[in-house]
């Protein structure tokens, strides 16, 4: 695939860039207002749902509350008197205990406005127009309770509910079918559905109790209390299922319902499309507005890049072509290229090499008449290199001078890794065989700080030293060999970067030092191989495959065993793929000097 972008031209794969990341952009908008709708879409559909089971578990309540109250009225021993009663002096006297029993039974819930008693015969209690105001006819045999719908009371000036029961004569067993009239409870509609005219319309939109007439009781439009939906919603309510949509002068519409059949109504929430996504319009303009802004901010870094890379390139390439077509004498010429700082870098470094060049030809013309005098020189200097040896205070000096030429050039890491070089090489072939913990550990951090200059801040390293132990003594170059293997093992094939543990203490006549990596890790079959390596015999000179991966860490507990003893050494290894290893070194705490 790269090799067939080679064949087109940069400013085309700019343009085909551009228009894909347009594209796909544009793709991930409208997923993801879509998703953005179908959420909200669905959020206020579960909102309204659970507003509607609150209702209805509201509405459920009251009306269970009323029918326990209802039953205890219909059915009292002084109503069942009341009503089978012809003597009006009587029925006096027994008003006056039934008003008692009323209020009793009003102060159960609040609400009941009134309760009424209509007898067969001349029979009546609080009975004012009742007969005409009140649809006795609707009360179906045998019922618990049956809820009439909403009707305006002129006595009590106001929407109310009727709620009522046939009464039958329970006094004579012979007579228990006989119906003797009628109970009713006069109730304020809160009394039933709950009070949810402050509900506002932007969370719910219009939001009604049904009665069974289907008469609005209860809302949050409380101009609409006691009037009927308008016939053509309603015509939508009975015909779809608990929720539907539909449109209505060019405008759509949610509908949700749940039925109540404790009063034979419904619990309706009718909710514009439109208000729902109000908020949408203006995340639709935005991102609109933000992709507008991308274009242009793309055609503008497409300019620049046409201007600062495209324009000097294609301008290079024309000097190119005259370089090679008009040969040496064009040689004089040089380019000059506006752009990127790296178009004028490459601009100045083209120039430099043309500049070498015409220097290279006039000293290679120079250099023919002193070609014998080189080659005599030549042999001169092989001779004079065959006789020097390599020795410390050569590569003590070397280094110096590496050193000073990288302070002078001001290349800092040439510089410190030249002087860690030097510590290093220093330490390993000077003295004697046994040194202090602080000096093979200066050597240590020297190493340490040409890995880190090497991999770039591929890892941090962290040092945990007791001070009590800088002063031990140890043998020689046994720590820098496990750092190495946690660099090249450990740290440089991890893709993250990472951390090197580096530290000691003393556990009463012993001393412990260990070197952890949180790099990629052994797998466990070569952890054991390289255990089963450090539990052979020192003297052995067999290695499996791990052991010779692994030879520094081999010598080092060989060198340990042979001047501590058998019990010491490398004494726990431990590891795991993706978590790193730790090494840990177990040596006697000795005041003397040894070997």
């Amino acid at each position: 695939m790269f090799g067939l972008l080679r064949k087109y031209s940069i400013r085309l794969q700019l343009l085909c860039l551009g228009i894909m990341i347009l594209l796909i952009l544009s793709a991930t908008a409208a997923w993801g207002y879509g998703q953005i709708s179908n959420i909200t879409y669905k959020r206020n559909n579960e909102y309204t749902a659970e507003i509607i089971s609150a209702v209805k578990q509201s509405i459920a309540s009251n009306v269970d509350t009323i029918n326990r109250i209802l039953p205890n009225i219909a059915y009292n021993e002084l109503v069942q008197e009341y009503l089978l009663e012809e003597d009006r002096l009587k029925q006096y006297e027994l008003n006056n205990k039934i008003e008692k029993l009323f209020v009793n039974l009003q102060s159960m819930k609040q609400g009941i406005l009134g309760v009424v008693l209509l007898g067969e015969g001349i029979s009546t209690y609080n009975c004012v127009g009742c007969r005409e105001m009140i649809p006795f006819s609707e009360f179906p045999e045998r019922t618990n309770a049956y809820y009439t719908g909403v009707h305006y009371s002129p006595y009590y000036k106001s929407q109310v509910m009727y709620v009522g029961v046939p009464v039958y004569d329970i006094r004579n067993p012979s007579s228990s079918e006989k119906k003797i009239g009628y109970a009713v409870m006069v109730l304020d509609l809160r009394a039933v559905a709950p009070k949810i005219d402050n509900m506002p319309t932007t969370v719910a939109g219009s939001f009604y109790v049904l009665d069974r007439h289907r008469v609005i009781s209860s809302g949050n439009d409380p101009s609409m209390i006691g009037q009927r939906l308008p016939s053509d919603l309603e015509k939508r309510i009975e015909d779809g299922g608990s929720s539907a949509s539909f449109r209505r002068n060019g405008e759509e519409f949610v509908i949700q319902k749940e039925a109540l059949p404790e009063i034979g109504g419904m619990i309706v929430s009718v909710f514009p499309v439109e208000e729902l996504f109000h908020g949408l319009e203006e995340v639709k303009r935005l991102m609109l507005g933000m992709f507008v802004l991308l274009i242009a901010v793309m055609y503008a870094f497409y300019i620049a890049i046409s201007r600062n890379i495209l324009h000097p390139i294609s301008s290079f390439m024309t000097f190119v072509y005259g370089l090679r077509a008009k040969g040496l004498d064009h040689m004089k010429k040089r380019v000059a290229l506006e752009g990127y700082a790296e178009i004028s870098i490459m601009a100045r470094q083209f120039n430099s090499l043309l500049d070498e060049i015409d220097d290279l030809a006039t000293k290679l013309i120079d250099s023919k008449t002193h070609i014998f005098e080189l080659n005599l020189l030549k042999k001169q200097a092989e001779l004079q290199f065959l006789k020097s040896q390599i020795n410390p205070h050569f590569l003590y000096n070397t280094l110096e001078t590496i050193k000073g030429i990288a302070y002078v050039k001001g290349v800092h890491e040439i510089r410190d890794m030249t002087d860690a070089l030097s510590l290093i090489f220093r330490y390993s072939v000077k003295g004697g065989e046994v040194v202090l913990l602080k000096e093979e550990m200066e050597t240590v951090e020297a190493y340490v700080s040409i890995q880190q200059i090497r991999f770039a801040d591929r890892f941090d390293v962290i040092y945990e030293f007791d001070d009590s132990c800088r002063e031990l003594e140890v043998i020689k170059m046994i720590m820098q060999p496990l750092v190495e293997n946690a660099v090249f093992h450990g740290i440089e094939p991890s893709l993250h970067k990472c951390r090197l543990h580096i530290g000691c203490r003393r556990e009463g006549e012993n001393l412990l030092l260990w070197v952890k990596d949180d790099g990629v890790g052994m797998d466990p079959e070569t952890l054991e191989q390289i255990r089963g390596s450090l539990t052979e015999q020192p003297t052995s000179n067999h290695l499996n495959a791990a052991g010779q991966r692994h030879i520094g860490m081999m010598n080092v507990n060989n060198r340990m065993k042979f001047a501590y003893g058998p019990e010491y050494g490398i004494v726990s290894v431990s590891s795991a793929p993706d978590k790193g290893t730790e090494v840990i070194l177990q040596i006697p705490v000795r005041s003397g000097r040894f070997v």
